[in-house]
């Protein structure tokens, strides 16, 4: 995970600081006041830190010195400056720090928050730079390491491609326009009609003069461009803004498609994926079996003991839920102390065990409300005739979920 070191002589600033700091990083953050204190957690943490806050002027190193030596051991740094007069920010830059934050007010703390947090997502960001030009990719290189990107190279367009084919692991790509064998507009058309900016941010760049390149770039896929030659801090800035956008497209998409409470799928998202599974179902081309799970006596546990009780047996038996069925099955939470589980292409041979074991990993949960043991079990209704529609197989598991209550409980049943 790392730590966090910040450096800054003002107790109201540093608290300030260490609060903006906390919002957006779980780790270790520790604080110095002078310039022995700096060395002295240096000393101990060296290899642990993966970034410093710092200001330039501190007691005992009004000058940089701070500064200085923290980079000096290769530590990023990101630098506090009340000043913005040019040779100020000349010396800052000269010790080739991260960026540098302007104190001002009370404001600049959302910038904190937003530089440390930014970072700190690079670090698990993998970039992929597409140059035929060995100096420009070592150029991106130094721009992207320094901010804590991971960078890979390709030389061509062709070669891209075939990197992005391999592997799922890149999340921005940045591509220069004119080169060999597929130029970077072609690219950006080939992977975008693969890949959506959720998955894969795209920036373009090129020395052309050409102002519809630009234009063109974005109207098919990429997300940004950047004109060569590179301006250091707009490239810094747009690549956060675009990494940034690109989380918030994905954010944006978990809140949509993900239960709040138990981080399962929700039902809108159960919903569309079971018809799709549905209609290959239909064709032949693969066997679902749906089961619908709900919780024995669950309004017990929310009179009884409170429903941050209740909240709690919800997340325990999504998360075991969760572990217990396959990669290829989707498990959502519907509503309530109900869930829903669609298993693909479960072995007959098997499906008995496969659902009492779903029961047992249920009952064998134990919680502790109010000293007090409990577990808590579940019915479940399940059927793997199609019917005539989807909405058909989901009323005969709920009719089958209804008959296993009937009988008395903590039983699965197949519709008849």
């Amino acid at each position: 995970m790392g730590r966090i070191l910040i450096v800054e002589s003002s107790p109201l600033y540093t608290s300030l600081t260490k609060s903006a700091v906390k919002k957006v990083f779980s780790g270790p953050v520790d604080t110095a006041s002078n310039f022995d204190d700096v060395k002295r957690f240096i000393a101990e943490n060296r290899h642990d830190y993966f970034l410093a806050l710092l200001n330039l002027s501190l007691p005992g190193a009004a000058f940089g010195e701070a500064v200085a030596y923290i980079r000096s051991l290769d530590i990023p740094a990101v630098v506090f400056t009340s000043s913005i007069e040019k040779d100020i920010v000349d010396r800052i830059c000269s010790y080739g720090v991260i960026d540098y934050i302007i104190k001002e007010n009370v404001a600049n703390l959302e910038l904190i928050s937003r530089t440390v947090r930014r970072l700190d997502r690079n670090r698990r960001t993998n970039v992929l730079v597409v140059d035929d030009s060995a100096t420009g990719r070592m150029q991106m290189r130094i721009l992207l390491e320094k901010r804590l990107f991971n960078v890979s190279e390709a030389k061509n367009g062709t070669e891209a491609l075939e990197i992005i084919s391999q592997t799922d692991e890149f999340q921005l790509l940045i591509t220069d326009y004119e080169m060999p064998l597929m130029n970077g507009f072609d690219l950006t058309k080939e992977l975008r009609s693969e890949k959506n900016s959720r998955e894969l941010a795209i920036v373009g760049m090129s020395a052309s003069n050409d102002i519809r390149l630009a234009a063109n770039f974005i109207r098919y896929g990429a997300d940004d461009f950047v004109t060569k030659p590179i301006n250091t801090e707009e490239f810094a800035t747009r690549i956060s803004m675009c990494m940034d956008k690109k989380d918030l497209l994905n954010e944006l998409m978990f809140r949509a498609t993900t239960d709040y409470l138990t981080k399962l799928w929700n039902r809108g998202y159960f919903m569309g994926t079971a018809k799709t599974l549905y209609s290959s179902a239909y064709r032949n081309q693969i066997e679902i079996t749906i089961a619908m799970i709900d919780l024995d006596f669950f309004k017990n546990i929310n009179d009884t003991y409170g429903h941050e009780a209740g909240d709690e047996v919800l997340r325990d038996v999504a998360a075991a839920l969760k572990n217990r069925v396959r990669q290829s099955d989707v498990l959502a939470r519907i509503g309530g102390e109900e869930f829903c589980l669609l298993a693909v292409n479960v072995d007959p041979r098997y499906r008995d065990a496969f659902f009492s074991d779903i029961l047992e990993t249920i009952s064998s949960i134990k919680f502790n409300f109010a000293g007090e043991d409990i577990s808590v079990s579940a019915s479940m209704g399940v059927t793997n005739e199609l019917g005539v529609s989807l909405d058909d197989m989901l009323k005969r598991a709920d009719g089958a979920l209804y008959e296993a209550k009937k009988r008395g409980r903590h039983q699965f049943i197949y519709a008849e």
